[in-house]
Order: C-alpha cells, then sequence, then structure tokens
C-alpha cells in the first residue's frame, strides 16, 4: 500500500536535501507570506479550468507547506495519518483520476492552491499534465514595471483565448503571437483558432520539453514565438514528430537571445572586432581567405530607382566591387517583396556559393533566420538594429550623430525658432533621429521648438502643417529616389516667391534652397566588412558573441556616416559643424549625454552617463522641446504598416 509513498517520499527527501544545499526555502512557497498585503487586491472568480501542473508554484497560505517539499512531494512519516490519506487518494487516482477540482489562486501567471495540495502532490507523482481547478485570479497593481506590463497583456490574452498555459519573458509577445493566428488582443478569437493554437502549442512544447527546454533561460512560449517566426503553426500538426524536432534543433540557438536583456551585441566600431591575428585558426579551407575573392550578393525589396534606400545600397555594393579591384563579385537580386522571391534569391545564393548575403530591409528577416537554418555554411547580414537572430547578424548605421549635426545647423539659421522635422515611420531607431536633432538644436539655440509631422500617418498634409506653424527651415527624407528630380531632403530652407504672370499678377511659388543632407556611406560599410570577412574577424566576432545576436552599429568614427553641407552656408555655422563632426568621430562628443529633459519631465540629469546603445536604440519618449508625438500603429497608413510591423514599431508616449 505505501510503496508509492515510499517512492515519492524519496523525491520529496532528495528536493529538500538540494534546496538546503543551495540556501533555498525546502517547503512550498506560501503566497501569502511571499506578498504583502495580498488581501488587499482584488479578486476575479475565472470558474472551473484545466491548470497545467507545471504551472502550480506552491500553497496560498503558511497551512501544509511543510508537509511537501517544494516539488510537492510528501515528507511526512510514512506511518502517519497524511501518509494514509495520499496513499489511498493516489490507488484512487491510478483507477478513475483526479474528479475533484482542487481551489487555487492564480498570481503573475502562477497557481497557488488553497485546498487540494494531497491531489496536486498525486497528480504530479503519476504524471498527469493538467488538473481541474477553480481558479480566482488575484490582481496586482498596474505599473510601469516591464513585468507587470507582460502579466496585464497575459490577462487580455486570456479573455480572448481562455488560455493559461502560454507565457512569455518580453513585452508585445501575445500580440505577436496573435497576428500568427490572424487574430488580435480585444475580440473573441473563433474556437477554430484556439483549437488550433493549443494543438500546436502541445506538440511544440512536448518536443521542446523532452529535448531539455525546461533548462533554458526561456518559456516554452518564448521559443514557441521563435519557431512561428521561422514556420508556420501548421507544420506542427501536418509534419512528423521526427521532422518538427529536427527543426527544434535547429533552431536551438535561436530561443536564449530572445529573452537575454543584453542579447544583442553591438559592435560599434571595426576596431572592436579584432583583426587577422589569432583569428586564422577557426577559418575552413573553404574560406574566403583561401579562394582570395569574395562573391557577395544583394536582396532587395524593389527596383533601386523606385527606392531612394535602394539606390543607396546599389552604388555601396558598385564601390565594393571597384574597391577590390576585381576581387569582389556582385550580385543583385531585385522585387524580393514577398517570401517566395526571397526563398528563390537565397536558393540562388547557395547554388553559386555566396560567400555572404546582404538583405537590405528588416522585413526579410523570417526569411533571413529560415536561410540561415536551411545553409548553415551561408553568412547572411539583414540591414536592421534591433532585431533578435544568433545565425543572423545585423547591420546599420548610428545616423542620429549626422541627425545631430543637422539639428545644430538648423538652429543656427532659423531666426524665429521653428523648426520643422518631417519624419516617415515611427521604428527603432528613427526615434534617436528625432531627439537627435532636437538636442541638437537646443545646445545652438534653447528657445528652437521642433514641430515634428508624421508623413505616414493617413491623410497627412505635412507640409501644410509645417508651413502653418511657421517652419521655413525643415529637415525631410535623407535621401531621393534617383528619377525623383525634388529637392526636398537633407536639411533645407522653404522661401515663397513671386513671379509675375503674362496678365501682370503674381504668382507664389516655393524656393527650395538644400542646406545639408546626411550620408549613409554605404560603400565604405560594405568594404569594411568584406575586409572583416576575409580576414577572419566577422566569423570570430560570431563565434565569440556565444548565443547572442550581434549587430555592427557603427557611426562617424567608422567613417560609413557623414553630412554634406552647403557652400552657402554662413562661415560660422559651417565651422561649428565640421568642428561637433570631429569630436564626435573621435568619441568627445555624445548627442545623448548629459542632462535630458522629455515631454514627461527629467529624464536623466547633468553629471550621469550618456545613455546607454541599448537605451538610444529603443527609446519611446521625445524631447521636451519637441511640439508633437508618437503615432500608434493604427494611425499609419495601411501601405506602410507592414515595415513599421516588422521593424518594431514604438508605442505613442
Amino acid at each position: 500500500m505505501f510503496t508509492d509513498y515510499e517512492i515519492a517520499k524519496k523525491d520529496g527527501d532528495r528536493a529538500y536535501r538540494r534546496a538546503i544545499l543551495s540556501g533555498s526555502y525546502p517547503y512550498l512557497p506560501a503566497l501569502d507570506s511571499m506578498v504583502r498585503e495580498i488581501e488587499k487586491y482584488p479578486e476575479r472568480n475565472i470558474g472551473i479550468m484545466e491548470i497545467p501542473l507545471d504551472m502550480i508554484a506552491g500553497t496560498r497560505t503558511v497551512g501544509r507547506q511543510n508537509a511537501f517539499a517544494r516539488n510537492f512531494m510528501p515528507l511526512m512519516e510514512e506511518k502517519s495519518e497524511f501518509a494514509q490519506k495520499w496513499s489511498a487518494l493516489c490507488d484512487s487516482a491510478f483507477e478513475d483520476g483526479i474528479r475533484e477540482p482542487i481551489k487555487v489562486y492564480e498570481f503573475m501567471n502562477k497557481f497557488y492552491v488553497e485546498e487540494g495540495n494531497k491531489r496536486v502532490s498525486v497528480s504530479k507523482y503519476i504524471g498527469y499534465f493538467s488538473i481541474p481547478g477553480n481558479v480566482i485570479r488575484i490582481l496586482p497593481p498596474k505599473t510601469d514595471d516591464e513585468m507587470s506590463r507582460i502579466y496585464y497583456e497575459y490577462i487580455d490574452f486570456f479573455n480572448v483565448t481562455g488560455i493559461f498555459e502560454i507565457t512569455f519573458s518580453r513585452e508585445k509577445s501575445y500580440k505577436k503571437l496573435a497576428e500568427h493566428f490572424g487574430q488580435n488582443l480585444t475580440d473573441l478569437w473563433p474556437d477554430d483558432a484556439v483549437k488550433s493554437l493549443r494543438a500546436a502549442f502541445s506538440v511544440f512544447t512536448k518536443i521542446f520539453k523532452a529535448k531539455g527546454g525546461d533548462k533554458l533561460s526561456v518559456t516554452a512560449g518564448d521559443a514557441f514565438l521563435v519557431y512561428l517566426d521561422v514556420f508556420d503553426s501548421e507544420s506542427l500538426l501536418r509534419d512528423s514528430e521526427n521532422s518538427v524536432s529536427g527543426r527544434i534543433s535547429k533552431l536551438w540557438k535561436e530561443f536564449t537571445p530572445v529573452t537575454k536583456k543584453d542579447a544583442i551585441e553591438l559592435i560599434r566600431d571595426p576596431e572592436e572586432m579584432g583583426g587577422r591575428k589569432g583569428m586564422l585558426s577557426i577559418i575552413g579551407k573553404d574560406s574566403v581567405h583561401e579562394k582570395g575573392h569574395v562573391r557577395a550578393a544583394f536582396l532587395f525589396e524593389k527596383k533601386e530607382e523606385d527606392s531612394s534606400w535602394l539606390y543607396g545600397h546599389e552604388l555601396g555594393a558598385n564601390e565594393l566591387v571597384e574597391k577590390f579591384n576585381g576581387d569582389a563579385e556582385v550580385i543583385i537580386f531585385e522585387n524580393c517583396s514577398d517570401p517566395d522571391e526571397i526563398r528563390k534569391a537565397f536558393e540562388a545564393c547557395d547554388a553559386d556559393e555566396e560567400d555572404i548575403v546582404f538583405a537590405t530591409s528588416p522585413s526579410m528577416m523570417s526569411e533571413c533566420r529560415k536561410a540561415a537554418i536551411t545553409y548553415p555554411k551561408m553568412r547572411i547580414m539583414n540591414c536592421s538594429v534591433n532585431l533578435s537572430s544568433s545565425a543572423v547578424a545585423t547591420y546599420y548605421p548610428r545616423m542620429y550623430e549626422a541627425h545631430f549635426l543637422m539639428g545644430c545647423l538648423a538652429a543656427s539659421l532659423a531666426e524665429n525658432h521653428r523648426i520643422g522635422y518631417r519624419a516617415d515611420y515611427p521604428i527603432y531607431g528613427e526615434t534617436a533621429n528625432i531627439n537627435a536633432f532636437a538636442l541638437g538644436a537646443s545646445w545652438f539655440d534653447p528657445y528652437a521648438r521642433i514641430k515634428l509631422v508624421w508623413a505616414s500617418k493617413k491623410g497627412s498634409d505635412w507640409e501644410k502643417e509645417l508651413a502653418q506653424s511657421g517652419c521655413d527651415i525643415i529637415s525631410g527624407i535623407d535621401l531621393i529616389k534617383p528619377s525623383d528630380p525634388g529637392r526636398k531632403y537633407g536639411l533645407y530652407r522653404v522661401r515663397e516667391a513671386g513671379t509675375i504672370k503674362p496678365d501682370g499678377t503674381i504668382r507664389q511659388e516655393q524656393e527650395i534652397e538644400n542646406l545639408a543632407a546626411p550620408v549613409y556611406r554605404w560603400g565604405v560599410y560594405y568594404e569594411q566588412i568584406i575586409r572583416k570577412l576575409i580576414d577572419g574577424s566577422l566569423d570570430a566576432r560570431k563565434a565569440r558573441a556565444g548565443g547572442n545576436a550581434v549587430n555592427y552599429w557603427w557611426g562617424m568614427s567608422a567613417g560609413v556616416v557623414d553630412v554634406i553641407l552647403s557652400k552657402n552656408l554662413p562661415y560660422a555655422s559651417t565651422k561649428a559643424v565640421l568642428a561637433l563632426r570631429r569630436l564626435i568621430a573621435g568619441g568627445s562628443v555624445n548627442p545623448f549625454e548629459g542632462e535630458i529633459r522629455t515631454q514627461s519631465g527629467i529624464l536623466k540629469g547633468p553629471d550621469t552617463p550618456p545613455l546607454t546603445d541599448k537605451e538610444i536604440i529603443t527609446m519611446d519618449w521625445l524631447c521636451d522641446n519637441i511640439d508633437g508625438e508618437i503615432p500608434d500603429t493604427w494611425e499609419l497608413a495601411d501601405d506602410i504598416k507592414k515595415t513599421v510591423k516588422v521593424s518594431g514599431v514604438k508605442e505613442k508616449v
């Protein structure tokens, strides 16, 4: 009769000893003793639900907690009344299962038992996946803490799906999961969508845990979302367990960077990567170093003549060929705007044995990940700034340095202290450009006001808005299309001019004077990456990253970012901007050092360190001298939502 109890007690004793040796509390955690004044928190009766046993963390009150080890296995002596009741319940459970629901409180994604500790213990011993329970939710206060924000997104997800068991470690993950299934977090999901999600997650979790997923510092939900970024959910239900297991094995290194706070290792300068010395030991016989020449492929979303962004990359690719005097071969794949075309491009790159592939849009990252898994020897880089992948390195210029200089220049020229700033998409990096411009303006003119407008907003008439605000000095788009004759790019001045028509009346026209423009020196960027590829330091840096994603975030110090100044500028303005450029390139000036004030108040004081790279990339605030706000996704024009979604939209301040 007591055989099962003896086995369970030995397991409990082992867990007790391990906890003591590690300095941990050896008994079941009690929620009432963990959270002060929890009895004052509001409660919601959820009803009878199937509770995943691995989400039950302890008891509600101290009560019987000392009768169990932390793993819910019993600790009481074999001849005790407790042992007799436990054994009788175990015998019954083997015959008929656990039918009577336990009473549990859910708090911050975990469950704490008030009635039914022995039922949980027996269920865990037998190996059940879940147990019926009457659930009461305890709602913690809403705060700006990250865990609080994640939890309340979890509640939104539960309210539309009724699913407990999927948990995440990062914000916006539930929103992203909903999008994978064509749903949202505000409307009830159809039964078919809920069943499909449950089934797919169940298959994934079973295989993930069997491969040791519990030992990783991620939840099964975190890993599941990575899988969905690369493979569709139907593959989990359609394909064999061996096929799914193979895919999960290939993705294994991708799981860890998802939740690590420093998952992206930002390389600010080519010199941080080291050189050839000590690197050649990791280069194989088929390496670029051995072959003596480089084959590089570029993936473009559209034709370069239709995009100023791609035109710049094309010039950089052409410059690459010139720099290496025929030792570099370049091929460009245009119109890679959908997954099928991107996959075809990667297939061609594999067939041609390209040494490195540059995908020039963040929207290609999902397909880049798939290609990295399919072609493990292929070096793939994606032009983005905050997308995390251990298999795909990313690269992006620190353009905020150029925008800081243009803000300085704009303030030196704006006689009425009003400056216009036309922004495109609220993606990672763009907010840093805006704030750097505003901070630069405040350096030269403490009374300068920046009127921020978004060309991507629905129904935007940003030019009219800036004109009505009295802005004649305007920061426009960074680049223009090759076929675009317009001059409204970079920093420019708008003047109203009148010409006399044949009938004697005056025609009002605009005169555009270009003052300065930021420069993306893609040729220099690609040349330095290829040289690092040849000397082995590109591969060495990836090897040293230890599973972290690597981003080559170079700026003026690397010569990949610059500004062009008009020859018609006042001498003093030119001199000041050039002096600041030298200081930024040399590391003596940081646009985000010293005191910074936002629309919400003081962010940092005068004697504080500069913002970190991560804080710069992910900033979701605006300086106090900016008139405007960061738009929500729903406010954007439909044709650009895909770009914003993939690139990482920042929420409204």
